[in-house]
Order: C-alpha cells, then sequence, then structure tokens
C-alpha cells in the first residue's frame, strides 16, 4: 500500500456542502476515542535483553531528491537505521518513459536514489538503503494503460537489459544498496499481472537470478506485499525455495501488530524448511494512523517484534520533499518527530514484561552507564484515562533508589503538526517505590498524544508538576472552569468516529462566532482539517485576532491547529469566528471545533 496507490488516495474526502455532512462521510477514517479507561503495562527491569537499534526509524521517500534534505540536526537524532527509494513521480518517467531504454527519464531517477543513499550510507549514519527498482523502471502508479510489463507474453529480455543497466550503474558508483524488487505486487497500481502468478515469479526470478550474477553479495528484498498476507507469503516462499531464488530479506508492508506478523513469518520460514532470514517492514503507517500516540504505540511492538527494520510510509509530500515523511512542518518537528526522538533516546539493554495491554504499549530501556530507565508509551486506539507504568524488579537497577526514592520524569508529546517548544514536562519529581515496584502512573488526556518516562536515581526533589486536562467541545456548563460558549449559526454533531468522544460542534456561516474560558496557563485548540475547511480567526482575551487555516489536502480530525504562548496564571477567553473566508483550494468555509487542551502548573 505505497502512498502512491490510487486505491489508498481515493480515501480522501471529497467536497460537500456543509460541516456536519463532511464530518459523517469521514467517520471511519480513524479509531474512535476509547472512553477514559485505565490500564496497566509492566516493565521487567529485570528482564535485560538486546540494545536497542531503533528499529523503526527508517523512512520512504523521506528525503529531498539529491538527498541533501534534511538538515544533518533533524536527522541524525532519529537514528535513522533505513531508507528507501528510487524516483518516483520524478519528471521523465524512468526505464518506461525512455521508451523501455536508459535515457534521461531513467538517468534522473538512478541518480536520485544513489544520491540519496550515498548520503544515508555513508559515515554518519552506516544506515540501509532499500533500492525501489520497480521505481527507476517506472512503475510508480504514472505509468500508461498500454505499458508493457516485464516478461509480458513470456519475454523477459528487455526486462533482464534494464537489470544489467541498473546493476551496472549502481556498482560503477560505490554506494551499497539493497535490490527491492517490485513494490506491491498484490496491487493494480504497480503490477497489474496478478499476485504471485506465473509472470510475476518469471520477473522475479529474471531479477534475482541477473543481479546475483553482477553483484552476488548484494543483498535482495521482497516480496513487498501491501501488507502482511499468510496465504501470499507462504506460496512465495514455496514457489522461491524451489526455484532458488529466495530473497536475502522477507519484506512486507503495513500490518496490524510488527511482532504478530513476524512471528508468524518466522513461522512460515520454518515450515517451508527456510533458514531464518532477516524481516523488514519498509513502509508502515497508514495515514490515519499518523499520530504520536499510534506512532508510538507501533515503535513500542516493532522493538518487540525481532523485524531487523522498518521505514515509516509517506502520504502526502511524495516524493522529494525531504520532510522525513511528513514528520517535519515548515521545516519544523511535528509531535511524530519527538516520538522518534525519544525513541532513538532509549539505551542501553531492552526491557522485558507485560509490554501491552489494550490499546497500550510501552518499550524501555534500562541504561546502567547513564543511570538511567527510558520508556515510550504509545496506544492504537485513542484511548484516554490513566495508564499506570510498573517498573518492578528494582532491585536489578539497585541504584536508582536513593533514600528510598526514585526520580521520575513524564513528558506528553502532543500531536501537534508542528509541535512548537517540544515535549510538555508533566511530572518531575521523586516517587516511593513500593515492594521494588515503582507505578508510575501517567495521565492521558489526549488520545493521540505519546508520552516518555525516564527514571534517574531519586534527589530529593519535588519539580513542578504540570497537569493538563482535555476539554470537548461540547463542554458548555458555565459552571466549569473550563468551557465552550457558542453563538448563532453553530449546530453539534454525534458519533464521529474519528473525533474525541466523537463529538464537534460546527459552523459553516461567516461572522458565527464561539468563546472558550479556561483557566490555566496555556491552551491547545483542536480542530478539523479537511478539504471543505475554511478559516477562523481566533483572539486570546481580545488580544489581536489571527487566522488559522483549517484547510488540507487529507483529513485530520483531531489535530492541533493553534497554541497559545505560556500565559499568566489565572482566567482567560479564547474567541473563535468563522471569518467567511477560505483557501483558494478549499470547497467550503467550514469550522469544525474538536476539543482543547488547558495545561496549569
Amino acid at each position: 500500500m505505497n502512498p502512491l496507490n490510487t486505491r489508498w488516495r481515493a480515501r480522501a474526502l471529497t467536497a460537500v456542502a456543509a460541516a456536519a455532512t463532511a464530518l459523517l462521510a469521514a467517520a471511519t477514517l480513524s479509531p474512535s476515542p476509547a472512553a477514559a479507561a485505565d490500564t496497566t503495562v509492566t516493565v521487567d527491569l529485570g528482564s535485560q535483553g538486546a540494545a536497542p537499534t531503533a528499529v523503526g526509524s527508517g523512512f520512504l521517500y523521506g528525503l529531498s531528491q539529491d538527498g541533501s534534505a534534511p538538515a544533518d540536526s533533524l536527522l541524525q537524532p532519529l537514528k535513522p537505521q533505513l531508507f528507501r527509494g528510487g524516483g518516483a513521480r520524478i519528471a521523465g518517467g524512468g526505464w518506461l518513459g525512455d521508451g523501455y531504454s536508459a535515457g534521461s527519464g531513467y538517468r534522473i531517477r538512478i541518480n536520485s536514489a544513489l544520491s540519496q543513499a550515498r548520503r544515508v550510507t555513508g559515515s554518519a549514519y552506516h544506515a540501509t538503503y532499500h533500492l525501489l527498482v520497480s521505481d527507476v523502471w517506472g512503475a510508480d502508479t504514472t505509468q500508461p494503460s498500454n505499458t508493457v510489463y516485464p516478461c509480458d507474453n513470456g519475454d523477459c529480455s528487455n526486462w533482464k537489459a534494464f537489470i544489467d543497466q541498473l546493476v551496472g550503474d549502481v556498482q560503477a558508483s560505490g554506494v551499497p544498496v539493497s535490490y527491492d524488487i517490485w513494490n506491491e505486487p498484490d496491487g493494480t497500481g504497480f503490477w497489474q499481472r496478478g499476485v504471485n502468478s506465473e509472470q510475476y515469479y518469471q520477473m522475479w526470478d529474471t531479477a534475482v537470478r541477473e543481479i546475483r550474477r553482477l553483484a552476488p553479495s548484494a543483498p535482495i528484498v521482497g516480496p513487498s506485499y501491501s501488507g502482511y498476507n499468510h496465504g501470499w507469503l507462504d506460496g512465495f516462499l514455496g514457489r522461491t525455495k524451489t526455484d532458488n531464488t529466495l530473497p536475502n530479506v522477507v519484506n512486507w508492508h503495513f500490518g496490524n501488530d510488527p511482532a504478530a506478523d513476524a512471528a508468524d513469518a518466522r513461522a512460515l520460514l520454518s515450515a517451508h524448511g527456510i533458514a531464518q532470514l532477516p524481516l523488514t517492514i519498509n513502509e508502515y503507517l497508514f495515514s490515519q494512523q499518523q499520530n504520536s500516540a499510534y506512532t508510538a504505540w507501533f515503535l513500542d511492538r516493532l522493538s518487540a517484534s525481532g523485524v531487523s527494520a522498518a521505514a515509516h510510509a509517506i502520504w502526502t509530500d511524495c516524493c522529494g520533499a525531504g520532510t522525513l515523511d511528513s514528520l517535519l512542518v515548515g521545516g519544523q518537528p511535528t509531535g511524530q518527530w519527538y516520538v522518534y526522538q525519544a525513541y532513538a533516546q532509549l539505551s542501553g539493554k531492552l526491557l522485558g514484561g507485560s509490554g501491552t495491554n489494550g490499546g497500550t504499549a510501552v518499550a524501555a530501556a534500562l541504561d546502567s552507564g547513564a543511570h538511567q530507565v527510558k520508556a515510550l508509551i504509545g496506544n492504537n486506539s485513542g484511548q484516554g484515562g490513566t495508564a499506570t507504568v510498573n517498573f518492578q524488579n528494582l532491585a536489578a537497577a539497585s541504584w536508582l533508589t536513593v533514600n528510598g526514592k526514585v526520580h521520575a520524569k513524564i513528558q506528553r508529546i502532543p500531536d501537534q503538526n508542528p509541535l512548537s517548544g517540544g515535549p510538555v514536562t508533566v511530572l518531575d519529581t521523586d516517587l516511593t517505590p513500593d515492594n521494588g515496584t515503582l507505578h508510575v502512573p501517567v495521565s492521558v488526556t489526549g488520545g493521540a498524544d505519546a508520552y516518555a518516562v525516564t527514571l534517574t536515581p531519586g534527589n530529593g526533589s519535588t519539580g513542578p508538576v504540570n497537569q493538563t486536562v482535555t476539554v470537548d467541545g461540547t463542554a458548555t456548563n458555565p459552571a466549569d472552569a473550563n468551557h465552550f460558549q457558542y453563538g448563532a449559526n453553530w449546530g453539534v454533531t454525534n458519533g464521529v468516529s474519528d473525533m474525541y468522544q466523537q463529538t464537534a460542534n460546527w459552523s459553516y456561516v461567516g461572522g458565527a462566532q464561539a468563546s472558550f474560558r479556561f483557566t490555566g496557563t496555556k491552551v491547545v485548540l483542536y480542530a478539523v482539517r479537511d478539504v471543505d475547511q475554511g478559516i477562523m480567526t481566533l483572539s486570546l482575551d481580545g488580544g489581536a485576532a489571527v487566522d488559522v487555516d483549517d484547510y488540507a489536502s487529507a483529513r485530520n480530525a483531531s489535530g492541533a491547529v493553534w497554541t497559545s504562548a505560556q500565559l499568566a496564571a489565572g482566567s482567560h477567553t479564547l474567541t473563535i469566528t468563522n471569518s467567511g473566508r477560505k483557501n483558494g483550494a478549499s470547497s467550503g468555509n467550514n469550522i469544525a471545533i474538536d476539543r482543547a487542551d488547558v495545561t496549569s502548573s
């Protein structure tokens, strides 16, 4: 399910006349935020495993066309392990666009891929680069209907000539790559000759044999199905074992749980009598899953999966924007970027334990040299409530407990694009263990947010505690310290599955006004961004109005659209007005409010 696949791009919402209709039409795009419910996950300090390797810190087309962007200062903190590219969507059409020859269209694509690979496989990163062979060839969903695919009518000669040219150019460059032969051969957008068909195996076998003839040590990656599929992989392994064309790396995309999928793949290898091969997932996270909480959950599960590398998928800015698959917005880090940074900061030894509970997962590591334990917490269901992390067997890290105390720091990683100021510290204080276990309660105030926990030796401090509360857009009781008020021409919609508490307050009438009264030191406003959303103006405490454009080419139903500066403690009022104006690309001037987060010290 490559982001270029038109089957998935078609999920983007079409324009509608009213905000309520738009909200309901998109109700299935994201998981419903679960009702606030407490959950517990366990980390066992006595169960110390291998060193963390930042599995999952990889990017599909995350670099600029020549590989120079983003800057090292935005890339190195994530400790990226895997990159994937092949010049998709670069004008010229690749080998196919050159009339099935090595002309200018082919050259610009292979040069782009090699430039990217040269940077990330070098001494600063030592990452792996999966060269998308089919993209250099031209199968990036832009190919015409009369395309002659490799081995059509049993003729593989031109395909063989392409592989020879490609391998020769890679070897001449001196850049190490892994050959990912064909992207998503089960989808018509890339391969229109049938999944696991006889022609597919003719194409695959020809490529493998030529690559191994010309570059015997080069890794080959496949089959790169659009999703984990037991039956397809079973058939592929059986056939390629028979043909002696097994890949060096077994790869697939997406999936429900990488740990479960990897276990199934290893069982299939054993069932076929094949020695265990490295496993990779070089595309993961659908567009509606790309928020801080879900990203953290998937990374947590990757850390437990045994998968050697994985790459974040791209959906909105393919294929040379240099945004790390939208982890950067306007050159600034998003909440997801900070999730990857927190994940990369796991050091020392990975810790075992229950790891998951329902939709909540945790990955943790103990670093004796640094005298710290770090954990990343995420969920895949929009769940709120309290997620208590039980760090048990503290005796295995006796240096943590000083005078009967362990110091805990909790940081919330809001799902905000960009995330100005970085993660928010919500707890920074000593805690008292209970019978060798430290109970760290993480108050999940926003279902799309991730959390990072750091344990260090107790130091007698009781640092600031910042509390953040989430206020749904339908909270209108004036007796509450935090509440919304709506004037004329506002409506409310219930049952919207991809919004907090499944509700939205909306207006498509210019001049319609609402306000949010709150008591605290900071506020974050969440609203719908979509193809039919307009421009709203915001004014805090009667100050100058600022425009917020809620248009987006793909729906984000509950993202942060505006964050205040740090405020003086006390009561404040945020005034929200439908300006009646819209972005030129938008089909409407709807405004739909989801919720607000209020922070107080």
